[in-house]
């Protein structure tokens, strides 16, 4: 179901640029930075997310709550495991360009969609130290 999610998102709107990123493009954007996500299309914050390299993150989470992540790529994809959900929890990521803006398309059942409203150099400010 998700997969045709995707799919219609990338077909709707066909007069709107649209680019899909491999999971390299998307971390060669966002690796040594620090990427501010937002829900689409109503800009709600939902995280910061700190790329302390290509594959770890610490993810700060708009209630403050922050964790460890591993970031891998699998099938066109960008996945997080993060140390703070249950084992065997991965959330993956479509990411794309549509009119020069960064966005992420979940995999999961409930096709949500994620703007990147800001990229810094700035650390993410957690209100409580992530899990491990």
């Amino acid at each position: 179901m998700m997969r045709l999610a995707v799919a219609l998102l990338f077909a709707a709107a066909p007069a709107i640029a649209q680019d899909r990123l491999t999971p390299e493009q998307f971390l060669d954007l966002v690796a040594d930075r620090t990427a501010s996500f937002a829900t689409f299309p109503d800009r709600q914050p939902v995280g910061i997310e700190q790329f302390l390299s290509r594959d770890r993150t610490v993810w700060a989470r708009a209630n403050g709550t922050c964790a460890f992540g591993l970031v891998t790529a699998e099938n066109g994809q960008v996945c997080f495991d993060y140390d703070d959900d249950p084992p065997g929890v991965t959330h993956c990521w479509v990411p794309f360009l549509r009119d020069a803006r960064l966005f992420v398309a979940s995999t999961d059942d409930l096709g949500e969609v994620q703007e990147v409203v800001d990229i810094s150099d700035d650390p993410v400010a957690c209100t409580q130290a992530p899990m491990s």
